[in-house]
């Protein structure tokens, strides 16, 4: 993302306007854990493929057993992510207000944290690879990564909020595009399918 220049880390392409160097974090220094907890909220999940999202917006059952007591509150900007997938990139900065399962890790920013940068930032291969080598367990399927550990490792990060801010809201727009054309493709899959089949039937 970033190429090092003379002990400054400068990124290969930017948006005009910005020139300073990126800086090199802690992400200890930018977030802390938090550990408020609620039972009266709206339930949130978090998956590799779709970040943050109510789990009543889910095909799945959610059930999360007789008593709702020890989960965790989300604010919006908030970043969590699943201590157990972690290194596989289930990690969003969440739009929502809502409660998680103790079993995610929230991490609430400072004010030098645009978060819908860092929830781009934080899926990114190269941290994926150290989330691993950090998280503790014998195997990937018991791999745990504890916010201390996430909190020694080191990214790179713009110190103006408002590239944050100008990077954030590009992916986020591109998402989105990418989301709208693959609904239109559907579409158009499911309406060729349809006249394929009334063409089936009708040379029966």
């Amino acid at each position: 993302m970033a190429e090092q220049h003379e002990k400054a880390l400068v990124p290969q392409i930017r948006f005009t306007g910005f020139t300073d160097p990126w800086e090199q974090r802690k992400l200890g220094e930018l977030f802390e854990e938090s550990d408020e907890r609620a039972s009266d909220r709206e339930i949130l999940s978090v998956s590799v493929a779709n970040g943050i999202y109510p789990a009543s917006e889910s095909d799945r059952e959610t059930n999360p057993g007789a008593s709702l007591a020890n989960y965790k509150v989300v604010h919006s900007g908030d970043v969590v992510y699943n201590s157990m997938r972690m290194w596989q990139g289930a990690v969003d900065a969440s739009r929502y207000d809502g409660i998680v399962s103790p079993a995610y890790v929230v991490a609430k920013p400072n004010s030098e944290v645009y978060a819908r940068f860092f929830a781009r930032l934080l899926r990114q291969p190269m941290l994926l690879k150290q989330y691993q080598q950090v998280s503790q367990g014998n195997s990937k399927d018991t791999q745990v990564l504890k916010f201390d550990d996430f909190a020694s490792i080191e990214i790179s990060m713009p110190a103006s909020e408002n590239e944050q801010r100008q990077i954030g809201a590009f992916f986020d727009r591109l998402d989105s595009l990418i989301t709208l054309h693959q609904r239109k493709y559907c579409g158009v899959v499911s309406w060729m399918l349809g006249v394929a089949l009334v063409r089936l039937s009708s040379e029966k």
